[in-house]
Order: structure tokens, then C-alpha cells, then sequence
């Protein structure tokens, strides 16, 4: 776990998730560190005066991540575009970060896999593709839809589309497919309606994939 020095532990573990996750919220770091809502409003107050963290202030709840300065302190680069993110990638980072707890409560040890870890395996995932693994050794290919994707375009082409590799990590030129590497399929979507069109698709055309629902964290 990447730490901080000479920081209260629960600042250090707050950096160190951003600097994991990229954004979160309140809630969800509350969670993860494991005290209550207002220890974590009192500590990020207290990294936003410091310049260490900074995010989406004016949204309910707030989107949180690590500033420039945050990750020198830390020692981590971080991912180009950081201070352009759209609202898109913000929001579906946080709901990925959903979908890693509920992960965590059916399945022991799962984690979200790293993109350089995927694209060493001949992967290049698209928006809202996302490799896993969990203690059992079972590979995951879970495809995030918070945005409200067609069924029948978007959900067969991730699990059948042969990706263009990154030479840099992955030397055969062809790549991989998702069905290649994956053992578990698994569709997460936002919205209770497109979770049923998703479910009568996926029924209908016989994908080995699974529909799972979340709550949105904003409603539109």
C-alpha cells in the first residue's frame, strides 16, 4: 500500500485509495477505511486545504481524487487527462468501485485487474470493459453499463471482439478476444428497465453472461 509520510494514518489511507482508484466519494472511502462519515468529511476537508486532494465539490456526493501534488507526495504518476476527466469517466470510476464491493461480498480476494496487467495478457479494453480475478483463481470480464448501451451491439462485440494489442507488453499481432481469458461474464447496469432488455438479449441469443443491477450513485 502506497503511504504517505508523516501524515495521520487515516490521510495516508485515503491518498493511497485515490491514488488506487483514481475517484471516489465520501461514502465509499468511509467505507473502505472503515469509519464513519464524519471522520471522513473532516479528513478531506483537511487534504483539500492542503492541496492533496481535489474533485467535483458541487456534485451530491462529491467526486474525490488525488491532485498533482497528492500523488508527488505519494510518488505516483498520474493517468494523463487527470485534470480534464469528463463527468463520464468520473462517475463510471465511482461505480466501478461499487460493483469492486459487491464483487468483494460474493466472490473472496476479487479485484479489478490493472490496464497494464490486461494488456500484458493481449487485452485493450474499451470504456466500460473491466478484467478481474478472484482468490479461486476464476477470471472476470465485467462490462459496466452506466450509460445505457444497446443490448444487442454492445454486449456481443465486447465478449467476441478481438483486440488490437499493444506491442509494448503483447508481441503476437492478432491480440485476444474477452472469451478468451475470462471464465465469468458478468453485465452491471444502472438502470432497472435496461437490466430486464439486457436480460431478455442476453436470454434470447444464449450469452453465457450474467445481469446484475446497482443503484446509481447521481440520477439524471
Amino acid at each position: 500500500m502506497r503511504r504517505a509520510p508523516t501524515m495521520p494514518k487515516l490521510h495516508q489511507r485515503i491518498l493511497a485509495r485515490l491514488a488506487d482508484v483514481q475517484y471516489s466519494t465520501n461514502a465509499q472511502l468511509a467505507r473502505w477505511c472503515e469509519v464513519d462519515l464524519r471522520r471522513i468529511s473532516e479528513a478531506i476537508q483537511k487534504l483539500l486545504a492542503a492541496n492533496l486532494v481535489d474533485g467535483s465539490l458541487l456534485t451530491r456526493p462529491m467526486i474525490l481524487h488525488l491532485t498533482p501534488a497528492g500523488g508527488r507526495l505519494l510518488g505516483v504518476s498520474l493517468p494523463a487527462g487527470r485534470r480534464h476527466a469528463s463527468w463520464s469517466v468520473m462517475t463510471h470510476a465511482c461505480h466501478l468501485n461499487v460493483v469492486q464491493e459487491l464483487m468483494l461480498k460474493r466472490h473472496v480476494g476479487f479485484r479489478f485487474l490493472s490496464r497494464v496487467e490486461l494488456l500484458k495478457q493481449g487485452l485493450n479494453p474499451a470504456f466500460g470493459e473491466h478484467g478481474g480475478i478472484d482468490e479461486a483463481g476464476t477470471s472476470w470480464f465485467v462490462l459496466l453499463d452506466d450509460y445505457m448501451m444497446t443490448s444487442d451491439v454492445r454486449i456481443p462485440r465486447s465478449w467476441t471482439r478481438r483486440h488490437t494489442p499493444n506491442k509494448k507488453y503483447w508481441l503476437d499481432p492478432t491480440g485476444r478476444a474477452w472469451h478468451d481469458v475470462a471464465q465469468r461474464f458478468m453485465v452491471i447496469c444502472t438502470d432497472e428497465r435496461h437490466v430486464m432488455r439486457h436480460r431478455e438479449w442476453i436470454l434470447k441469443n444464449k450469452l453465457p453472461a450474467e445481469v446484475v443491477q446497482i443503484k446509481p450513485l447521481w440520477k439524471s
